[in-house]
């Protein structure tokens, strides 16, 4: 690995630390500014919705400079840092501003501002696509995972210190600004974003430009490559081994959303916790992740099915969501009752999403019709989480926290019934899970040819040489190089790695790691791409050599 490629994934070591410690901070304190500045539950949800929301409408914006300037990484970091500053500022300002309306909508505002900026900041995933060797990205996805263990883990100290700040800074002889935990945080996101700046100018470099061209413009035929239409697209998602996986991303995330946005108000009135307990719980979830991904790694070393996988985390969930609302009460209420379901939650991510995502894989693979747009399908996949991260929160504030006024004695439950969404709604995905298992009867190598099938067709017509299968083979292969372009591209890897994780106000779970069958099915792939190369340069030596006979 060349030394300037060594550099730049130091600069993305040290900015993911950074993030991650920033974002144990910002998380557990929005709640309490919101309400410091005349907020209600209701903003606090609308206020953690505008950032899913701000990185959703940047996220397209960002990938497209890159890919028309010709894989350029310093322009586009650096608004995306401006941005972030930008939004810290205002998100700063709200402190000052008349309590209520204004204070409120500022912080709403700082916050989006500042989701736009953050969907910049995946651009790094697009630079690891880039510039890292395709057989070595996954020890590098799997590296920056780790490391944003540490951030988390480190985020409590910075908690500690940030609660020590109370003063006042003079503007004039007659007006001050008062800096208290909550408001100083915008100016620490700013510092923060202004560090950044600074590491990803001096320490990152471009990737190298890349030499080869895609296989699809490579054959030199005149035909454009088969692309799926819309209809296509939407006949496929009828099928119930592809929609089952997309219902399952997005009940997972809505799910997880329960717990990135109650917590916090739970907590600080339920345990009288402050941020800084909240950020310590924060560090015990890291520890817990790398046992869930450590668990799953092992599983998926063994060949468990996705099946297994997935119903072991739905049955998690499922636990986790009933002890949530039965354990969550303000009479009996400790710290251990409060955090044994946040926990459980924790471990459930590693288990669901590397299998969904491989059961997704399986039956997207599966369909030749669909083959031209196997890229939009993932994308279609990573915006379903999206979506649950943006409709999920106002939720959660709006239906399932119940107002601290009504919490009492003879009603002492923190949430609603309306919390029993989660229990109930894996469930269903139990249910659904067998469905597809035992009565649909779902192979689960589905992906893969059946080698011995092919090989009794040949041995049944082993001297057919007619046009007709000539040109079935050729329609079969051309698919595969139209498969191969769009699983080898900047963008469907960047929506393959944001789908491994999730992250709702600094409650954070990246899982890099992939299953069994996913590991056997992007190795084939890999493999056929190198095929295809060699075999076209082949092609373009024999072409040189007739052009100069």
């Amino acid at each position: 690995m060349e030394r300037s490629i060594q550099i730049s994934l130091a600069a993305f070591l040290l900015f993911i630390v950074l993030e991650n410690v920033i974002g144990t901070i910002t998380g557990p304190s929005l709640i309490f500014y919101i309400e410091s500045v005349g907020g209600s539950n209701e903003d606090y949800g609308l206020t953690t919705s505008s950032v899913c929301l701000g990185m959703t409408l940047m996220m397209f914006y960002f990938g497209k400079w890159v890919d028309s300037n010709g894989n350029k990484y310093q322009a586009p970091l650096r608004f995306a840092f401006i941005l972030g500053i930008i939004g810290s500022i205002i998100y700063f300002v709200a402190s000052i501003l008349p309590t209520g309306f204004w204070g409120v909508n500022a912080i709403l505002v700082g916050r989006f501002v500042q989701g736009m900026g953050a969907a910049g900041k995946t651009l790094a995933k697009s630079w690891i696509a880039t510039a890292i060797p395709y057989e070595q990205q996954k020890t590098v996805f799997a590296a920056l995972s780790m490391i944003s263990i540490v951030g988390q883990a480190i985020g409590p100290l910075m908690n500690t210190l940030v609660a020590e700040i109370h003063m006042e800074v003079p503007i004039t002889s007659s007006y001050s600004i008062s800096l208290n935990p909550y408001n100083s945080v915008g100016l620490l996101v700013a510092f923060n974003e202004v560090l950044l700046w600074v590491i990803i100018a001096l320490l990152l470099q471009d990737p190298p430009p890349k030499k080869e061209k895609s296989l699809s413009s490579a054959t030199g035929e005149d035909e454009p490559a088969t692309e799926a239409g819309m209809y296509d697209i939407l006949n496929a998602m009828t099928h119930f081994d592809i929609f089952f996986p997309l219902v399952q991303r997005f009940v997972t995330i809505a799910n997880f959303v329960l717990y990135g946005v109650a917590v916090s108000p739970v907590a600080a009135h339920m345990l009288n916790w402050s941020p800084v307990e909240i950020s310590k719980l924060s560090a015990v979830q890291s520890v817990f992740s790398f046992v869930g991904m450590g668990t799953t790694l092992v599983l998926s070393i063994i060949k468990t099915s996705d099946f297994v996988m997935i119903f072991i985390g739905n049955g998690i969930f499922m636990i986790a969501g009933l002890m949530t609302y039965f354990d969550w009460r303000a009479d009996t209420a400790t710290a251990i009752s409060f955090s044994i379901p946040i926990i459980l939650m924790t471990l459930v991510y590693p288990f669901t999403s590397p299998a969904n995502q491989s059961s997704f894989n399986k039956a997207v693979f599966s369909r030749p019709e669909i083959a031209g747009s196997i890229g939009v399908l993932q994308s279609i996949y990573t915006q379903a989480a999206t979506i649950a991260g943006i409709v999920g929160p106002p939720f959660v504030t709006s239906y399932v926290l119940r107002d601290p006024k009504d919490i009492s004695l003879s009603s002492p439950y923190a949430l609603s019934p309306w919390a029993l969404y989660v229990p109930i709604s894996s469930f269903l995905l139990i249910l659904g899970l067998l469905y597809e298992e035992f009565v649909i009867g779902k192979n689960e190598l589905g992906l893969l040819p059946d080698k011995t099938k092919e090989a009794a067709e040949d041995e049944a017509s082993p001297d057919e040489t007619s046009k007709l299968v000539a040109d079935k083979k050729r329609k079969s292969t051309r698919r595969s190089v139209v498969e191969i372009d769009q699983v080898f591209s900047r963008k469907y890897e960047v929506d393959r790695r944001m789908s491994s994780e999730i992250s709702i106000n600094g409650i954070g779970i990246v899982n890099p790691f992939e299953t069994a069958n996913d590991a056997e099915l992007m190795k084939k792939l890999s493999h056929d791409k190198c095929e295809w190369e060699h075999l076209l340069a082949l092609d373009e030596e024999m072409d040189d050599m007739e052009m100069e006979e």
